[in-house]
């Protein structure tokens, strides 16, 4: 019983320390801090669209979907290693228009030639802006470009998509 006490006495010394130390870090500078933030709050919101000048200076590796699905298909790792976070541009046929349980709005896609029966790897492509897929269907052929993240349970997810075409 006295154990239990002592250990919760030290876990609660332990926390009120942390918390002390959170605080107490931006305490001496909080006129420059408060500055800061105003000045933060004052500048326009980010669009994730990107300007016509960030489209022309990234670097875009155009793939065929098939065969950017099969590099996945024959080693993960390798795929992963070769285009994690490299923006891509591919055309696919849209497979399902949804949100995920966080309300992140993607669009599913799989090879042109699969038919109605393709249940092989697909392509997750998140968007920032469910308006951006108002206009899509199933079934359409769509080209995108996004933002290569990893592949997980035969699925490629790519984030920061845009429709091009």
């Amino acid at each position: 019983m006295i154990g239990k006490i002592i250990i919760g006495v030290a876990v609660f010394i332990v926390v009120v320390g942390i918390i002390g130390v959170a605080l107490g870090l931006g305490g001496d500078d909080q006129s420059s801090t408060s500055e800061n933030t105003t000045a933060e709050v004052s500048k326009p919101e980010p669009t994730n669209k990107p300007t016509k000048e960030q489209k022309q200076s990234q670097t875009v590796i155009s793939v065929v979907a098939e065969e950017f699905i099969e590099e996945f298909d024959k080693n993960q790792l390798a795929a992963e290693e070769k285009y994690e976070g490299k923006l891509i541009e591919f055309t696919a046929k849209i497979k399902n228009i949804s949100e995920d349980i966080l309300g992140s709005p993607f669009l599913s896609l799989e090879p042109e030639s699969a038919d109605e029966f393709y249940f092989g790897t697909t392509i997750q492509c998140f968007f920032e802006n469910k308006s951006d897929l108002i206009n899509l269907e199933n079934g359409q052929i769509a080209t995108l470009r996004g933002k290569v993240d990893t592949q997980s349970l035969g699925i490629i997810i790519v984030k920061d998509c845009y429709v091009i075409e």
